[in-house]
């Protein structure tokens, strides 16, 4: 059951976004191409999402799933202490926050320790460090949510595409997320954006 609420929350945390970032198809066709190639047993996979500016390598240990939206692209990592950490890359047209610093702000550097932010009427924000670790790809940050009794840790890494904003979401339990934290690592380091 944890499981399950950890990739719900994540997956759901911005439905009701939705319509506030989005404005083309909605449907994602390319999570089910990716799908479908490793159900087949391929690694590597190398995913490019033009409409939003970013390519990245999926490896046979992320297995992406179906999104609520055509502007997330993402799924699980491997189950570890009976939790599943997940993975999403959220893109955001650029003229909905017109600048980086208005999206940086709406998602964590416009909050305090308890705020609820913007997104998710059911989140607080504990925690928030900058980390250093993605600075050639974009800002990151370490970030304790809590929603109801439990609490999640995250990395949110934020990036300016020529075509749109990014928020890269790693979602993990306390427990969990240094080990899930270096699979982030190595995902990231074939992630280029354009």
């Amino acid at each position: 059951m944890y499981i399950k609420i950890l990739v719900v929350v994540v997956l759901l945390v911005q439905v009701p976004n939705i319509g506030f970032s989005q404005t083309k198809a909605t449907v994602n066709t390319n999570a089910a191409h990716v799908i479908s190639k490793q159900k087949s047993g391929q690694d590597q996979i190398n995913y490019v999402d033009s409409t939003y500016g970013y390519s990245v390598i999926i490896p046979k240990w992320w297995d992406i799933k179906e999104t609520p939206s055509p502007n997330f692209f993402g799924g699980t990592f491997p189950i570890i202490e009976k939790s599943e950490s997940a993975l999403l890359f959220k893109s955001f047209e650029k003229e909905k926050f017109k600048t980086l610093q208005n999206f940086e702000n709406w998602v964590i550097v416009g909050y305090r320790s308890g705020d609820t932010p913007k997104w998710s009427n059911d989140h607080k924000i504990l925690f928030k460090k900058d980390l250093p670790e993605f600075k050639s790809i974009g800002k990151a940050y370490k970030v304790q949510l809590k929603s109801e009794d439990t609490f999640y840790n995250s990395c949110y890494i934020i990036v300016e595409t020529s075509k749109a904003f990014l928020w890269i979401d790693l979602t993990a339990t306390r427990e969990t997320y240094d080990a899930n934290f270096k699979k982030l690592e190595k995902i990231m380091a074939q992630f280029n954006s354009f």
